[in-house]
């Protein structure tokens, strides 16, 4: 699955928007964004804390094992 689908799916779980999820990341809503897009990818501490922000949030197993196979 591709990164952009996995977050989707993150905000889906989550019932949050682009702007709540990205609030909650302490990123912009735009870099949520052009994530979202596959414009951008996030650097290797922003996956790490996105992880984070999953275990500690409930989203499924199986999401949270695409998020760290995700490139």
């Amino acid at each position: 699955m591709a990164l952009a689908e996995i977050l989707k799916t993150i905000r889906k779980e989550l019932n949050l928007t682009q702007e709540l999820l990205a609030r909650d990341l302490n990123i912009s809503f735009s870099t949520l964004n052009r994530w979202e897009n596959s414009r951008t990818v996030p650097s290797r501490l922003a996956r790490m804390r996105l992880l984070d922000y999953c275990i500690k949030n409930g989203v499924s197993a199986e999401i949270v094992s695409e998020l760290e196979r995700a490139k």
